[in-house]
């Protein structure tokens, strides 16, 4: 009942997954974990017949190691390139996760407070006084408009730093009083990032990567840039109308890379799951409130954690963050008190990632560790 109901909650947020055979690169070498693997497996190469995407990769992580990393069908359809555990995928709205933690990389420094007003930071923003914060924004609660994120989604324009996404973001109207409503946002994560960059003197990237991806071994993770040419990189593919899958409009999410901008290989989103879980990015208690919903002003509680959605049902608690876009699905679910992550990543648009691929996944690596017990 508790999968059923995630499942469906899951779903209406995004969705992501599946196809192929298992491909070099991939780990599948712990025995204790083989009849969770091999059903996983079924699952995935029962969806190959099904196509249901182009390609995906899967990754689990036990107690900080990882115990099952594979790819399946294809990263590029038109030169047949598997997909294998090496391939970089979008990770979508699960770069907000790793944005995220790069914050609370800088409030375990004491350079940022999660409940300081952003002109605090950012004292060219023009919102002041209206109690807008890193938390408001974090958990979509600020009230800013999302409308140019809205309106460039599909956008080839390039944006060369934080800051010049930042300068448009800012000026969004406030459409609520913040923390009064939830209205979910992805620009408005251009503003966190500025204030990042603010107090620690560095540009955006080198922040993640010397407090977030290189503590956590994240050597995958990049930009989404269509400028640059990227190693392992996927297609992009969406649904034709016939059915079919073909490739994806030509876009740009320089704009939005703190919100939805990164590539990752599933191997490296599960390492960052459980370099969570291990304090290797950031301290307990930062972790601590990075996995607590923020309730609304009100009172009212909310399922929006920092970066995250929480999920509590039977006694069981999850911690999951979905990703979409173009030729984009991806889902990372950290289970806390069992220290199992799993990541599917996965290159067509609203993929099935959220629904019966991960709640089968999951519950035989939970049964699994229910047989230890």
């Amino acid at each position: 009942m508790m999968f059923a109901n995630m499942l469906r909650y899951i779903v209406v947020l995004s969705m992501c997954l599946s196809v192929g055979k298992p491909t070099d690169g991939d780990i599948s070498r712990s025995d204790r974990f083989a009849p969770a693997i091999e059903h996983g497996r079924a699952v995935m190469q029962e969806l190959v017949s099904a196509e249901e995407v182009p390609g995906v990769s899967v990754a689990v992580a036990v107690g900080g190691e990882l115990v099952w990393s594979e790819g399946f069908g294809y990263a590029d359809l038109e030169n047949s390139v598997p997909a294998t555990a090496k391939t970089r995928f979008g990770l979508g709205s699960v770069s907000k996760t790793l944005t995220m933690a790069g914050v609370l990389t800088l409030v375990d420094a004491d350079l940022l407070d999660l409940d300081e007003p952003i002109e605090t930071y950012l004292p060219d923003f023009p919102h002041k006084g209206q109690g807008i914060t890193i938390r408001r924004i974090a958990v979509h609660q600020s009230g800013i408009s999302d409308a140019y994120e809205r309106e460039h989604y599909y956008t080839t324009t390039h944006f060369p730093n934080v800051d010049s996404a930042y300068q448009h973001v800012k000026e969004g109207m406030l459409e609520f009083p913040p923390g009064s409503q939830t209205a979910y946002a992805t620009g408005t994560f251009a503003i966190i990032a500025r204030a990042m960059e603010a107090v620690a003197g560095q540009s955006y990237l080198q922040i993640m990567q010397e407090r977030v991806f290189g503590p956590a071994g994240m050597g995958s993770v990049v930009s989404n840039d269509p400028q640059v040419a990227v190693q392992n990189r996927t297609g992009f593919y969406i649904r034709a109308a016939g059915g079919d899958f073909e490739r994806g409009p030509a876009y740009d999410p320089s704009h939005k890379l703190p919100g939805a901008g990164f590539l990752s290989t599933a191997e490296d989103a599960a390492r960052f799951g459980a370099a969570l879980l291990r304090s290797e990015v950031i301290s307990p208690e930062a972790r601590q409130e990075m996995f607590t919903p923020v309730p609304l002003a009100s009172g009212e509680q909310t399922d929006f954690a920092l970066g995250l959605n929480y999920w509590e049902e039977e006694g069981q608690l999850v911690l999951f963050k979905t990703g979409g876009g173009i030729g984009i699905s991806a889902l990372l679910s950290i289970y806390p008190e069992q220290d199992l992550v799993i990541a599917l990543l996965c290159n067509v648009t609203r993929g099935p990632v959220g629904g019966r691929p991960h709640q089968e996944i999951g519950e035989a690596f939970l049964e699994s560790l229910k047989e230890e017990d």
